[in-house]
């Protein structure tokens, strides 16, 4: 609820949605018209992750990130605890890390990605996501797939999206 709000994605006050949840065996559960709002949300926040917007910047910055662990003497801890700011100063700190981290930011349109790994004849990097949240809510204390299968459908297609790609710079 809370990136979905953010993103412009939910219509109602997530205070009011969250006072009709309830959980039943440590599953949500929910009546049918707020449940379709959380296979709807499911489904754009699957979306979101899965798109270019999100891999090709992510991926980089977490190649960074073990970039800038194996060149200095950065505990993951406390590149943890760091802000924005101090990631990208630490960034152009490194002398292994500078030139990518300003291309990451001034140099965006410049980032390919396709789904699939390296197809052998281009220069980059494999990216996987570890796993697309599709969790699905009980539809009044019963699975989505006998109370609403329309909504297990929508979330049971998120399998199709890619979680392996292939980025680079052109």
């Amino acid at each position: 609820m809370r990136s979905g709000r953010a993103a412009g994605r939910l219509d109602a006050d997530p205070a009011v949605m969250l006072c009709q949840l309830a959980l039943n065996d440590c599953a949500v559960s929910a009546g049918r018209e707020i449940a379709a709002s959380l296979v709807d949300l499911i489904c754009a926040e699957a979306r979101l992750h899965t798109s270019w917007d999100n891999v090709g910047p992510v991926s980089v910055v977490r190649r960074l990130a073990g970039q800038l662990l194996d060149n200095t003497t950065l505990t993951p801890d406390r590149l943890a605890r760091m802000t924005d700011p101090q990631l990208w100063s630490a960034l152009d700190s490194c002398a292994a890390t500078r030139a990518e981290s300003a291309m990451i930011r001034y140099e965006l349109h410049r980032l390919k990605v396709m789904g699939g790994h390296d197809p052998g004849d281009r220069s980059g990097w494999d990216f996987s996501l570890r796993k697309i949240y599709s969790s699905a809510p009980l539809v009044e204390g019963r699975p989505i797939e006998v109370s609403a299968p329309e909504l297990a459908a929508e979330l049971g297609a998120l399998k199709s999206l890619s979680t392996n790609f292939h980025v680079w710079w052109s």
